[in-house]
């Protein structure tokens, strides 16, 4: 019996071990693939694979001026910014480095940009284009390090103007040019998405392929296609704007067939998800229309860099097959960038690891503490153009002008800038957010760059038709909850609102110069395009008709204070009345 009972107790023995072998090595594989997602390239790099890293800036907006602030920190601004772009670019740890512009470079500027039709914002990133990049729309060469797309601020200017700035000339313009004459985009921009209207073809290069580091990668440009119902229909005659994910899918067999597997998509639409330090990490929560467009993308779509909500983005998301997309976007206004690493297999050309870090660019830390002097140069170079239109006199106030509220929620300056509007589009009356004025009017000399301080979002100037319903339905907004974060400054009306009363019934009495309300009739309304799209959570507005958009409310706010008798003198007159 003991020979038999050892004969069997052996192989007993040699499966239990082999056994536990196993699952070591399967609970190791589970570690490895967990880990996997949220691990640096840099920690699985090995010599099979080209190291490509691809610095992404979305939504600068014009936004070349230090001065932000975020989380209490001095951030910013394109000194400290190319401090950060040229710092990675430096670090020597990838084979090639490409600079991704995810749209709306331009489009909502501040003066130092805006003043000058954005050509500052896009001559400060043509500073980072390679020998290989030229100017203009043709395609560019394979080794050009820089690549763009549209977004929908970026038409601003309208479709003439936006072509203008990407292949170079003065135009029409009668702005003076820091280089003169103005020569042009070399961005390598690419849009899939947007067409001419007459032959359906793109306005632009739908896609490209660049050589990293002796590997190929396709960019392929999407603007979001909510772009019509954002923007003056004149900036948009002769173009359409197609479905996002249907357009880049539409691109990608073509791009296969040359040889390429590596696909990177530069989206002017985004999401929002929770800020955090550190590489990408799986299974992040993410809300917004960019996760409505990546489960649509083609299974070979690996990277998706996001831009349009202003957020933090740093996750992975399934495409059509269900594989991880890598998606980033950086916040806005040159307030940081995606640093993406990717690990490319030199035989295959696929993208084999893929990880990004969102980074801040802080003012206060390396490298941001040493602002670059090019960039700096340059923004002197800007200012010094600037100054005479910056500091030119409009008007003079008689007395300080403020934006502090009485007990009714009105304010002079309020009034002031919501008459200015009015008066800009000639309607019954007049809205805005009290949101929009960031600055007081103080006595004295009143230049235009002090009435840019009280309105520095750049926003557009337009006029609807509301009916007498509705305009009451804007005002109860006010009070309902989820309560909007500022009250609406208004013009042409008075209304009385009893504090006593449950919301949704506040407003006691609406009167239009001296009229009652009348809820059936319409009217015309002015208003910003903030508001017209919902801003602060004033819905009624999404809902007017016949909209005409009208200028920038700093050009109403700048015309109209120099059209009033000297000097402007404004009180709050009463236009809003609160009882109980």
């Amino acid at each position: 019996m003991a020979p038999d009972s050892w004969r069997v107790g052996i192989p007993t023995k040699l499966h239990i071990l082999l056994g536990i072998c196993i699952l070591c090595v399967l609970l190791l594989a589970a570690l490895f693939f967990t880990g996997y997602l949220s691990m640096p390239v840099s920690a699985l790099h090995t010599n099979a694979n080209v190291h490509v890293k691809i610095l992404a800036v979305n939504d600068l907006h014009g936004h070349i001026i230090p001065g932000q602030i975020m989380n209490n920190r001095s951030i910013g601004g394109i000194p400290v910014l190319a401090s950060y772009l040229k710092a990675a670019m430096a670090s020597g740890k990838a084979d090639g480095i490409i600079i991704a512009l995810p749209g709306d470079v331009m489009g909502g500027s501040p003066p130092e940009s805006g003043l000058l039709l954005d050509e500052p914002s896009m001559l400060f990133f043509n500073s980072f284009a390679n020998q290989h990049c030229t100017f203009g729309s043709q395609p560019q060469d394979a080794s050009c390090n820089m690549v763009a797309t549209l977004g929908n601020q970026d038409f601003d200017y309208g479709v003439a103007e936006l072509m203008r700035m990407i292949n170079g000339g003065n135009g029409v313009t009668n702005i003076t040019h820091i280089v003169n004459p103005y020569p042009g985009s070399k961005l390598g921009y690419v849009v899939a998405n947007v067409v001419w209207t007459a032959n359906n073809t793109p306005v632009l290069p739908p896609y490209t392929v660049r050589n990293a580091g002796g590997v190929r990668v396709a960019f392929i440009g999407a603007d979001t296609m909510t772009t019509p119902q954002l923007q003056n229909a004149a900036n948009l005659n002769g173009v359409t704007f197609l479905d996002e994910a249907d357009a880049i899918n539409q691109y990608i067999p073509e791009i296969q067939k040359q040889g390429v597997h590596a696909i990177v998509v530069i989206l002017h639409e985004g999401g929002t998800q929770t800020p955090y330090n550190g590489h990408s990490q799986a299974n992040g929560t993410v809300t917004g229309r960019v996760t409505q467009i990546i489960p649509r993308l083609d299974p070979d779509v690996d990277v998706v860099l996001s831009a349009h909500t202003h957020e933090f983005t740093n996750t992975y998301l399934p495409n059509a097959g269900g594989k991880p997309v890598l998606v980033t976007q950086a916040y806005m206004y040159s307030r940081g960038f995606a640093n993406v690493d990717l690990a490319i297999d030199k035989a295959s050309g696929e993208i084999v690891e893929k990880s990004a870090q969102i980074i801040p660019t802080y003012a206060d830390q390396a490298p941001g503490i040493t602002p670059d002097p090019a960039a700096t140069a340059f923004l002197a170079e800007d200012e010094n153009v600037l100054s005479p239109v910056m500091n030119r006199v409009i008007g003079i106030a008689a007395r300080n002008i403020t934006r502090t509220q009485n007990s009714a929620g009105e304010s002079a300056l309020g009034d002031l800038v919501a008459d200015g509007e009015r008066a800009a589009m000639k309607t019954d009356v007049g809205f805005d957010t009290a949101g929009d004025i960031r600055a007081d009017m103080s006595q004295g000399n009143i230049t235009w760059n002090d009435l840019y301080a009280i309105q520095p979002a750049s926003g557009t100037v337009l006029s609807m038709t509301l009916s007498g319903t509705q305009i009451r339905q804007a005002l109860e907004q006010q009070w309902v909850a989820p309560l909007p974060p500022n009250n609406l400054i208004v013009s042409g009306l008075l209304y009385t609102w009893d504090a006593s009363k449950p919301a949704g019934s506040k407003v006691t009495a609406v009167t239009i110069h001296g009229v009652p309300l009348n809820p059936n009739s319409s009217y015309t309304v002015s208003t910003v395009a903030y508001l017209a799209m919902g801003g602060d959570g004033y819905t009624t507005f999404t809902r007017g008709t016949n909209i005409t958009y009208g200028p920038s409310d700093i050009d109403a706010l700048v015309t109209y204070v120099g059209s009033l008798p000297q000097p402007v003198n404004v009180i709050v007159d009463g236009r809003i009345k609160r009882i109980n």
